[in-house]
């Protein structure tokens, strides 16, 4: 698979006040992985000049007036990303976060219908305020709408070392009951790794002297020790986890290529906790022998094709990221769409086209 994506994932973080967005976006920050941009209503207590000064992040974008969603002139949004995909950045991921009272829905409506060629949608975030729930006391409903929980790609319930397991597992259930197996990962001061978000191009690290994101981990892990009076254990009683314990990823190359029909069957109803799938596939049918790039996250599915690199050979190399899933399960549905049939008719293609990014 290739290193460099050919669009850049825009990931948009929603949640109510106060749930731990900006939180979760400055430790995206701070671990200092990928090169990423900022699109903010207001930038707030995010140092942004500081990490265009360290180097991690090329590049912000602030959005005023009232929310993203709400803009009365929704090519603002594609002015600021259009900005943020000029090559010579380099950026790995673009996140937009909104305020606390944007609508979700709208909000990915606007990344998804965007007009900027270089960017693609990477996913709708909502993060969910376990404590605030747990101190409300309403413990038969969602501490927020629905509709919110419908449209993410992904909920991160956030501030699980405030609230006693048990409660934790009980708000999971409720979720449950009202939107599905949707893709959940717990979470301590917006602690998810980087990895589950998008995928970052590996670079030489600067030498001669420590960076700035390194000093800001540092005033972090001491700012933790002196709030909570101790190092936590991963994995002590509230859940103190790293975050990488709570994602899995799965993954299958072969030189086969896939049955188009049981591919889109799979990105169109993939199983409970899945919530990515990546990677390059083939199809050996006449005049679409290209190389397909497979994005789905989500409900959003999208094709891109292009030449193969040369001397490469045909393969098909996916991956699956979610969280509680049965690997083996997963792997055998991704071998199942593999096709040994030979050279298929190209009508067989037509249902991939839709999906066809151009």
């Amino acid at each position: 698979m290739s290193a460099r994506q050919a669009r850049i994932p825009v990931i948009a973080l929603s949640g109510s006040l106060g749930s731990g967005k900006t939180t979760l976006l400055n430790h995206l920050l701070r671990t200092g992985r990928g090169r990423i941009g900022v699109v903010i209503n207001d930038f707030g207590d995010i140092n942004v000049d500081a990490f265009l000064v360290s180097g991690h992040v090329d590049a912000a974008m602030s959005i005023s007036g009232g929310c993203l969603c709400c803009l009365s002139d929704p090519t603002e949004l594609d002015r600021a990303l259009e900005s943020l995909a000029r090559p010579e950045l380099d950026l790995d991921a673009i996140v937009v976060e909104a305020s606390g009272l944007a609508e979700p829905r709208e909000l990915a409506r606007l990344i998804v219908s965007s007009e900027v060629r270089r960017v693609r949608f990477g996913g709708l975030v909502e993060i969910v305020d376990v404590a605030a729930w747990d101190e409300i006391g309403s413990y038969d409903e969602s501490p927020v709408a629905t509709d919110h929980l419908k449209v993410a790609s992904l909920l991160v319930l956030n501030k699980v070392d405030r609230v006693a397991p048990d409660r934790v597992s009980l708000l999971e259930n409720v979720i449950r009951e009202l939107v599905g197996e949707k893709p959940m990962v717990p979470a301590r001061l917006g602690q998810v790794d980087p990895d589950l978000l998008y995928d970052s191009l590996e670079r030489p690290e600067p030498t001669g002297q420590l960076s700035l994101v390194d000093l800001l981990r540092e005033e972090q892990q001491e700012h933790e020790r002196l709030h909570h009076g101790r190092e936590h254990d991963p994995g002590d009683a509230h859940g103190h986890e790293h975050a990488h314990h709570h994602w899995q990823s799965v993954s299958v190359d072969s030189p086969l290529p896939v049955d188009p029909g049981r591919l889109l069957d799979l990105l169109e109803s993939r199983p409970a906790g899945l919530y990515r799938v990546k990677g390059v596939v083939w199809v050996d049918a006449p005049g679409h022998r290209q190389r397909w790039v497979v994005q789905a996250v989500g409900g959003w599915v999208a094709f891109e094709r292009g030449p193969w690199p040369s001397g490469a050979e045909r393969r098909t190399q996916l991956v699956a990221i979610g969280t509680g899933v049965d690997e083996a399960a997963v792997a055998s549905d991704i071998r199942a769409c593999l096709s040994d049939e030979g050279v298929l008719d190209p009508a067989r293609v037509t249902p991939l086209l839709r999906y066809v990014v151009r």
